[in-house]
């Protein structure tokens, strides 16, 4: 069975997550990697960051 998720795109969404528009559609990620990108956000001066889980992935939103 194949996972619908994939380490590699969860790695870089928590260590390289673009900032250039919002919302922004993350598939394949992880759910547990929301802790961390919010975590990320924050630190990156953002403010109102949610995480919402889809069918295709997380989707996040932020405001500066």
């Amino acid at each position: 069975m194949m996972s619908r998720h994939s380490l590699a795109d969860t790695w870089r969404a928590v260590t390289a997550l673009p900032t250039d528009h919002f919302p922004l559609l993350l598939p394949r990620v992880h759910p547990l990697a929301a802790f961390f990108i919010l975590m990320r956000l924050k630190r990156l001066g953002y403010s109102s960051c949610r995480v919402d889980t889809s069918a295709r992935g997380l989707v996040v939103y932020a405001q500066r």
